[in-house]
């Protein structure tokens, strides 16, 4: 008889342990499928990037609207350090990126940002509890991926904290030693945020933003830390049109030249260059050239000899002389 309770025993532990842990996979299940079905959120977090051995800290404001299958997105990254933002804003007519500071505007056609992984994208993140094992945590859920950046070799694996009802914690994107290049801490996420869709308009951005900055008159010369071999050879200023360009010419393994020149109050149309898109902005690329923005000053670097992955490498270690 003894042996007989002990079976039933048994069977009833197993039972309620397969029932709890279907229930909670149908939680998980359940509150996933409503998360997907967010129309509109706010999300501010703080973002700190590892580059070239320099600690680069942003403010991260992501605001999205989707109405009539359309998704509006705007972002702003404000760089701490340098007292600046960028601002991004996907709607009906393109993308564009903003720099108020300049009153400047580049335009182009992109599906950004569902064409590549974003740390501060909620979609983005809530895709990867679809695709990798979920870990319950006290906090809620922990997932580990491995994922790749297209513009940032380093990142190998991704780890994100959401808390029980999915809101995203914490995010750190790690290279193949488990360093962290990237780490994002979520402050604030909100849903059922009312927009209005003039706020994802790029000329009221740019309006609303451009007051609260001051641009520069003066250049400052950016120079990058990495080299790939290279040394700097020689530094000329020339004046084209009132203009001043920095000319650095480099040499060694791979020859290449870096341009520099103040940006003046424009908007630019992109069409031949690819869109390279990085964590905090863009860099546009034709054969043998990359342009980006950077502090205001627009940079555009010139080589045969690199491949377009060594020039973003490049470009993205510029520096200013204050911070060599």
């Amino acid at each position: 008889m003894k042996k007989i309770y002990l079976i039933i025993s048994i069977i009833v532990i197993l039972v309620a342990g397969f029932l709890f842990y279907r229930m909670k996979g149908n939680s998980l299940k359940s509150t996933l499928e409503e998360a997907k079905k967010v129309n509109n959120y706010q999300l501010v977090c703080d973002m700190e990037m590892s580059q070239n051995d320099e600690l680069k800290s942003y403010e991260v404001k992501v605001e999205y609207l989707k109405k009539e299958k359309q998704k509006y997105y705007r972002v702003e990254l404000y760089d701490k350090s340098l007292n600046q933002a960028q601002i991004i804003i996907r709607n009906k007519k393109g993308v564009y990126v903003l720099t108020p500071t300049l009153n400047q505007m580049f335009k182009f056609q992109s599906n950004w940002p569902e064409n590549s992984p974003k740390p501060y994208i909620y979609s983005y993140l809530i895709q990867l509890l679809d695709d990798n094992k979920v870990k319950k945590i006290e906090k809620g859920y922990q997932i580990e991926a491995k994922v790749s950046y297209p513009n940032d070799p380093r990142i190998v694996k991704q780890q994100v904290i959401f808390d029980k009802k999915l809101k995203p914690l914490i995010v750190l994107c790690l290279d193949k030693d488990e360093g962290e290049v990237i780490s994002v801490k979520v402050n604030e996420f909100k849903t059922n945020v009312k927009f209005d869709q003039k706020h994802f308009n790029q000329n009221q951005a740019l309006k609303e933003s451009k007051n609260n900055n001051r641009v520069s008159s003066q250049l400052d010369v950016l120079y990058p830390v990495a080299l790939l071999g290279s040394q700097l050879e020689s530094e000329t200023v020339s004046t084209i049109e009132g203009d001043k360009n920095h000319i650095l010419k480099f040499i060694g393994d791979k020859n290449f030249t870096m341009v520099e020149s103040l940006v003046g109050d424009q908007m630019i149309q992109i069409e031949k260059e690819e869109i390279v898109d990085l964590v905090d902005g863009f860099a546009y690329y034709q054969p043998g050239k990359l342009t980006m923005i950077h502090q205001g000053v627009l940079c555009s670097l010139y080589s045969r000899d690199l491949t377009k992955e060594e020039m973003v490498s490049v470009m993205t270690s510029i520096q200013s002389s204050s911070t060599k």
